[in-house]
This record gives C-alpha cells, sequence and structure tokens, in this order.
C-alpha cells in the first residue's frame, strides 16, 4: 500500500513538475516577444505613405512620448478606479450596471460605426479577393476552368473553403454580393466583441478589465477599417476568438458542448483562412496542459474531436469540389515555395510578394516535386548565405519582423484602396486614403499600438511575478500561445503585415489585463497616500 501511494504522489508530482516548466519556459518565451515589440514598437513604426506607390518604411518614434501616453492612460484608469473605489459603498451595486452599459454601448457602437463606414465606402475587390468570389460565382454557374492545374483554384487551393462559404452566400443573396459580405464583418466585429469580453469574464472576473477590453475594441482602428475587406481575415478572427472562448468555458467546467461549439468554431475558421492551424495547434497545448492541470485525459479527447472536426470539414469541401469539377485536389503550390519566398530580398524588402512561387511551378510544369525541390535547394542556399553573414541575417529577420509587425494600421489602408473606376471617392473616404485624415488615423494608431504592446509587456511581467498566476485556467492561455505561434511562423512565411491583425486582436483581452494591472497599482499608491479606497478593482 505503501509504494502505491507513493507512485500515485510520483506521478502527481511528474504532472505538475512538467505543467510548470512548460508554463515558465512559455513565459519567458512570451516575455521575450512582449519585450521585443514593446521596445522596437516606442521606438521605431512603419508608415505607408498616401500615394500607395512607394512601400512601407521605417520611421524613427519618439520613446518617451509613446512611455508617457502609455502612462497618461494608466494613471487616468487609475485615478478613475481609486475615486470610484472610495465610494464603493454607495455604488458598488453599480459596477455591474456599468460594465453591461459599456458592454452594449461598445456594441452599439460597432454596429452603427460599422455600417456607417461600409456604406460610405466604396471598395471594390481586386487580387484574392476578386478571384475567390469570382471563382464561387462561376462554379456555382458550373463552370470550373479555375480548378484546373494551373487555374486560381487549382494553384491556391487553400482557397476552397473561402469560396465554399461565398458560394453559400451568393446563392441566398445573389452574385458578387460584396455589401452583404461587408456587413456580416460588422456583425462578426460585434461577436468578436462579445466573445473576447465571455473570454475575459471566465479568465479573470473583473469589471475593470472587461469595461477596458470594449473600450479597446471601440478604438481599434486597423480592425475597422478591415471591415470593407471581401475576405477571410475578420471571419478568421471572429471565430478564432470564439473558439477561445468556448476552450476557457471548457477549462472550467469540462462539459461537452463547448467542445462541440470548439469544433464549428475551428472548422469555420479553418475554411476562411488556413493560416488557423496556428490557432488548432495552440489549442492542442492548451488542451495538453489542462490535462496535465486537471489530471485527466477528458481534454486530449476534446482537443482530438475539435482538431478532427476541423480537419474534416476541409477534406470534405476538397473531396465536394474533386466530385464537382472533375479536378483533383493536392496538385496546388507547394507550401515550401512560400517560405522560400519568405527568404528573399526584392528590391531591399525581405520576404515581400514577388511571384516568386508561381514562376517556379509553372517552370516546373505545375508539378509539385520537381518544385518542392526547386524549394528545398534555394532554401539550403539562403541558409548557407545567413551562416556565412550572421550580420546580415539578423538585419534580414529583425526588419522582416518589424515591417510585419510595427505598421499601426496592418496597412489596412494599402489593402483596402481599391475602389470602382468612373465613380466618385466619397470626401471622408477621400481625407481618410489621400487626404488630412489619412496620417492622424495613423499617428492615433501608432500610440494605440503602443500602448497594447507595453500593456502585453505589463500583463506578462506580472504573471511571471504573481505566484498564481493571473489566469482562471491553462486554456486562457491558447490565445497567447497562438500569438507566439503567429510570431514565429511570419518570420519564415511571406512577409505581409495584414498576417499579424489577428494576433493583435488575439492580444487585447490580456492587454487590457495590463492596463488594468498596473492602473490597479497605481490606485493602491493612492489610497496608501490618501488612505481611501480598496486598492483593487472589482
Amino acid at each position: 500500500m505503501r509504494v502505491k501511494g507513493r507512485t500515485r504522489i510520483q506521478k502527481k508530482i511528474s504532472s505538475r513538475s512538467i505543467y510548470n516548466v512548460f508554463i515558465t519556459i512559455f513565459k519567458i518565451i512570451l516575455f521575450s516577444i512582449c519585450l521585443f515589440l514593446a521596445y522596437e514598437g516606442c521606438k521605431f513604426s512603419y508608415y505607408s505613405s498616401s500615394n500607395y506607390q512607394e512601400p512601407i518604411f521605417e520611421q524613427e518614434d519618439s520613446v518617451w512620448i509613446h512611455l508617457s501616453i502609455f502612462l497618461l492612460v494608466c494613471i487616468i484608469v487609475g485615478i478613475t478606479l481609486f475615486l470610484l473605489n472610495s465610494l464603493k459603498e454607495r455604488f458598488l451595486s453599480k459596477y455591474f450596471i456599468m460594465e453591461k452599459g459599456v458592454l452594449i454601448t461598445a456594441c452599439a457602437w460597432l454596429m452603427i460605426l460599422g455600417l456607417m463606414y461600409i456604406v460610405e465606402h466604396p471598395y471594390y475587390p481586386t487580387g484574392d479577393q476578386i478571384n475567390t468570389t469570382a471563382g464561387a460565382a462561376y462554379a456555382r454557374a458550373g463552370n470550373y476552368v479555375m480548378f484546373s492545374r494551373g487555374g486560381y483554384i487549382g494553384l491556391y487551393e487553400q482557397q476552397k473553403g473561402l469560396l465554399f462559404l461565398y458560394e453559400i452566400l451568393f446563392s441566398i443573396f445573389g452574385d458578387f454580393c460584396y455589401g452583404v459580405a461587408a456587413c456580416f464583418h460588422v456583425i462578426f466585429s460585434v461577436i468578436t466583441l462579445v466573445a473576447g469580453y465571455s473570454l475575459l469574464k471566465i479568465l479573470a472576473d473583473n469589471s475593470l478589465y472587461c469595461i477596458l477590453y470594449c473600450i479597446m475594441m471601440m478604438s481599434c482602428m486597423p480592425y475597422m477599417i478591415y471591415l470593407p475587406y471581401i475576405y477571410g481575415d475578420l471571419p478568421s478572427i471572429c471565430f478564432a476568438m470564439v473558439l477561445f472562448w468556448a476552450m476557457a468555458a471548457y477549462g472550467k467546467r469540462l462539459q461537452r458542448r463547448y467542445v462541440v461549439i470548439g469544433g464549428a468554431m475551428a472548422a469555420l475558421a479553418l475554411l476562411v483562412r488556413m493560416n488557423s492551424w496556428i490557432v488548432l495547434i495552440a489549442v492542442g497545448i492548451g488542451m495538453v496542459l489542462l490535462a496535465l492541470e486537471k489530471k485527466t485525459f477528458r481534454p486530449l479527447l476534446a482537443c482530438m474531436c475539435i482538431i478532427l472536426a476541423a480537419w474534416g470539414t476541409v477534406k470534405a469541401v476538397e473531396k465536394m469540389y474533386e466530385y464537382r469539377s472533375g479536378y483533383e485536389s493536392g496538385v496546388g503550390l507547394p507550401s515550401i515555395l512560400w517560405m522560400a519566398m519568405g527568404l528573399q530580398e526584392t528590391d531591399g524588402r525581405p520576404g515581400v510578394y514577388n511571384r516568386y512561387q508561381q514562376n517556379v511551378f509553372e517552370e516546373c510544369g505545375f508539378e509539385r516535386e520537381p518544385a518542392i525541390q526547386v524549394g528545398r535547394e534555394y532554401i539550403a542556399m539562403r541558409l548557407d548565405e545567413f551562416k556565412e553573414n550572421p550580420e546580415y541575417a539578423y538585419d534580414f529577420f529583425l526588419k522582416k519582423v518589424k515591417m510585419q509587425w510595427l505598421e499601426p494600421l496592418f496597412e489596412g489602408l494599402y489593402e483596402t484602396n481599391s475602389f470602382p473606376e468612373m465613380e466618385e471617392i466619397p470626401e471622408g473616404a477621400f481625407s481618410l486614403y489621400y487626404g488630412n485624415l489619412h496620417d492622424a488615423i495613423w499617428k492615433a494608431s501608432n500610440y494605440y499600438q503602443s500602448i497594447v504592446y507595453l500593456a502585453m509587456l505589463s500583463f506578462v511581467v506580472g504573471s511571471i511575478l504573481h505566484k498564481g498566476g493571473y489566469l482562471a485556467n491553462s486554456a486562457g492561455w491558447i490565445p497567447l500561445i497562438a500569438v507566439v505561434g503567429g510570431f514565429l511562423f511570419c518570420i519564415v512565411w511571406e512577409s505581409k503585415s495584414r498576417y499579424i491583425l489577428p494576433y493583435y486582436m488575439y492580444m487585447l483581452p490580456f492587454a487590457s489585463m495590463g492596463i488594468g494591472k498596473t492602473a490597479e497599482g497605481i490606485c493602491g499608491f493612492c489610497n496608501r497616500f490618501f488612505g481611501k479606497g480598496i486598492g483593487k478593482s472589482v
């Protein structure tokens, strides 16, 4: 009996040790990333000019101004919290009403402002957006030429899931109903807000953090600018945020209904954007941590169900299009060519799109094996060059990361700068893209971005110093595991700032906690100085 008892104790110690080691390593990695982003974000930023002909370029910022703005925000929040807490006996019952009022206001704000924006915005899709929607319209008509070897969908097979959803949308509202798609994006923005709010309620049930998150969502200009953008970016953010909430709720209650919701959201996220695999990998890691924390295999089974549901849905869509079109799947552009392009330097810019992968694939007669071999050889050559010249390698990857993470609007104005020919641009949209409003929005978003990165750093530092951690359960780390995965992935993939927007949105709930924790510290200082209040938000 004594031996069995020791064995059980050893197993418990072992699982707890594994959990603690992983969390410690993860926090160190996350701290390094947040420190880098906070430092570089205060010191530099990347500017997109209003002529949209020049590439984005780096410009130096004032570190003290960025730090001062962040501290000013925290001081204002801290003093407000102190005043409210000093009157807690009278207003304690109204904290809940205040929190819900801010949530309702934020939802109404996003809905009304979003609808006004997309109505006034004459955006017309180009590039991948027009090709994907055209593929959906052609498929509805029984024309599958774009699925052929060398056709757009034949090359970019990852678009089939989004194309399938556009087919459904077009069958209800008519082909090329871009305005309707933009309206769905507005609805998704509200769902994203509510999902992030619900996530915070589980991870840290604190009115202050929830209110700050609502305010941050209301003032997140990069997200708002992308509302008319007819692509899978905003839907994937929405589905991922609901997935994060479902996983946090599952971590709290271990109830199967959250697995069902998570599986549905994972499938939708993967259909609209294949880079959602990063989120699914984060879910897998988070569920392993939860299994170690709860000492049960149920989270592992839940993770398997979610990933199989997402993977199976994507494969089912591929098989469906194989049957309908007569063209086989698995013949598109090899991923290794994208990685090869990500290691190239074009006009002094690392990893930017330059049609390398299409050119190589075409030269190889659209045969995958020869193209894969070309990609491997090129990557090996570039790695040798980096090894021989470490300083060049450091500058290359440093610039690549900064180009992606330090553009305050994540190239939102550049990506949505597409209007129908022979149609007058409304005055407000003209000022936003070509006039005074362009620089005003960019500067405001630049300071906002620094606040987010500094708040993230504050959150991570606090979670390291705080013995029990800030989060209610291990599943709460999943969004931040996705951020780390996205950071690492974007180092080797195509360099495009738009790809960073999802990870930026995943940060916002935790950034609100970072601001809140800093403000609570300021409130505590006021308590000691004035002898009032409780020093902690409700």
